[in-house]
């Protein structure tokens, strides 16, 4: 009998990891369903300044709960912990051979931990996820492991970094199907994946803030499990999500695993005094770019914008908004490749030109920071991608280039000469031309940029949902004191109102339904009573035939 275990996640937001069983015998499929950082239970034993020993290898997570005691790890933390800690190593428990790991998006607490996993465990991802998860590995400074899906770093490590590789496979979508009502790609299944035991999964596409996501259907002998991933209707590919859901009702699935972040108690944490001068959620991307729009045509100064490097939605609501209002949008190169790559695979595919963002638009600039040198030094300028990013946005084809030929190019292009590629002292000079894509961590360069009277920061991710995060956003606040700038924040949730999370219970009419990613899953059961079974850190549950 098919099964699942619900190793991480099904009563915090974020952290899913999930073990399917296509049935008991040796040679039946295991497969894995995503594989994320829990952030709740980091918060729980670490911080900033206090993390897990990476050189310990595996001791630090399976101590704390961040990773669960069975024997799927990468052999050469296997080895170190049987070395280091052997009553450790004699805890964890055989689940069979895993065959495979699909991930449904590229957020980190869906695939922060795929890390550690056994580096012959062959990785699944629609191409756009695959791509983003890509670009975040090239572009991050940390060496983290929550970065390292397909390349890290093999313990013990002896100074050498010597890295490990493993396999991450792009699911193959066709064509759009001819009775599709969406001009997106890819929209429709995948070609469905197939494994012993009568089981196979098949992706279908979904709207979420990281583009490329997915939810799946696993079929088994004798019935069919969706799980939802994270998904919403109200973003810009929301019609994407509505197609899915009708494509799944239609295969009348036996179970359901679904998410539920928006069903909030009374003690949502975003009720505590916010950190800015102004606060408006929406349920829709295009109510987003309304707010957004009303705001930077009432500032006068430098508008700063801080969203989520991978929320490419978001940075196409800037694009529109920079665009209506005059100013030029300045990203960060790392934002820059990470658009690149994600078009390269199929993300916007399909769309109107004008609802894409287009990086080649001489109102969409480079900003560069000071890099290690304390000045705009070509040396500071390592990587390959961010050389190649800086010589496309001056028009010049990096590929026609040699290491020291691009060296060369980049050096001339850092003096502030090119009018897109910019540096603090370009829109010091003029900061009403500019909508500036600024993070938090990127907050020292109000220190260089020095905003002017009647400048503007737009808050444009999530409100603080933990202590941690209420003590980042009044740390921004004491910066925005600083610097005189007005604040605003203005965002729209990457997941599904509660409403509409009841009506994919209801449309995909399940026999069981089992919330997960959620703080409140009686929400469910109080809605669907009988239906619905409310899961429990490793609990496995037999799946009805």
């Amino acid at each position: 009998m098919a099964r699942f275990t619900m190793l991480d996640g099904a009563t915090t937001i974020g952290g899913t990891k999930l073990l399917f069983e296509a049935g008991a015998s040796p040679e039946s499929a295991r497969l894995l369903f995503d594989f994320g950082l829990n952030y709740a239970t980091m918060g729980t034993y670490f911080e900033e300044f206090l993390t897990p020993r990476t050189s310990a290898g595996l001791t630090d997570y399976l101590t704390t709960g961040l990773l669960p005691k069975l024997g799927f790890y990468r052999s050469d933390l296997t080895t170190l912990l049987q070395k280091m800690q052997p009553e450790l190593a004699a805890q964890l428990t055989d689940p069979g051979h895993v065959d495979a790991c699909f991930i449904t998006h590229a957020h980190v607490d869906h695939t922060g931990s795929i890390s550690f996993l056994d580096e012959t465990i062959p990785l699944y991802a629609t191409p756009v996820t695959a791509a983003v998860l890509r670009a975040i590995q090239e572009t991050q400074f940390s060496t983290g492991p929550e970065n390292g899906v397909t390349k890290f770093i093999l313990r013990p490590n002896l100074g050498a970094n010597q890295k490990g590789r493993r396999d991450l496979v792009d699911l193959d979508f066709p064509m759009k199907p001819p009775d599709s009502q969406t001009t997106a790609f890819p929209v429709g299944p995948s070609v469905p994946v197939e494994f012993p035991g009568c089981c196979q999964v098949t992706a279908y596409p979904v709207d979420h803030s990281v583009p490329g996501a997915c939810a799946y259907l696993i079929e088994y002998d004798g019935g069919k499990l969706v799980y939802t991933g994270d998904l919403r209707f109200h973003g810009r590919m929301g019609r994407v999500t509505a197609d899915t859901i009708a494509r799944l009702a239609a295969l009348h699935p036996d179970a359901l695993l679904i998410e539920g972040t928006n069903l909030r108690g009374d003690d949502a944490f975003a009720a505590r005094e916010p950190a800015f001068h102004r606060s408006s959620q929406f349920w829709s991307e295009q109510e987003v770019e309304g707010e957004a729009l009303k705001e930077v045509h009432r500032a006068h100064g430098l508008v700063i914008a801080d969203f989520g490097m991978k929320d490419l939605d978001r940075l196409m609501t800037f694009q529109s908004v920079a665009k209506k209002t005059g100013r030029k949008l300045a990203i960060l190169p790392r934002d820059a490749y990470i658009v690149r790559l994600a078009q390269e695979a199929g993300y916007q595919d399909g769309c109107p030109e004008e609802s894409k963002i287009n990086l080649q638009d001489p109102g969409v600039v480079l900003y560069i920071k000071r890099g290690g040198s304390g000045t705009y030094d070509t040396e500071d300028i390592e990587k390959d991608w961010a050389r190649s990013t800086i010589l496309r946005f001056a028009g010049w084809a990096p590929d026609s280039f040699d290491v020291a030929g691009k060296r060369e190019k980049v050096g001339q292009l850092l003096d502030g000469s090119c009018p897109r590629v910019v540096r603090a002292a370009e829109v010091t000079a003029h900061q009403s031309d500019y909508l500036l894509s600024l993070g938090y961590w990127d907050i020292q360069e109000l220190c260089d940029l020095h905003p002017s009277e009647g400048s503007l920061y737009i808050h444009s991710s999530a409100e603080a949902f933990s202590e941690e995060m209420s003590w980042d956003q009044k740390r921004l606040a004491e910066w925005l004191s600083l610097t005189g700038m007005d604040s605003v924040h203005i965002h729209a949730s990457g997941h599904a109102r509660p409403e509409d999370l009841f009506r994919i219970v209801e449309q995909l009419a399940p026999r069981r339904v089992y919330p997960i990613h959620t703080e409140h899953p009686e929400q469910y059961a109080e809605k669907f009573k009988d239906i619905v079974s409310l899961l429990r850190y490793g609990q496995t549950v037999l799946l009805d035939q």
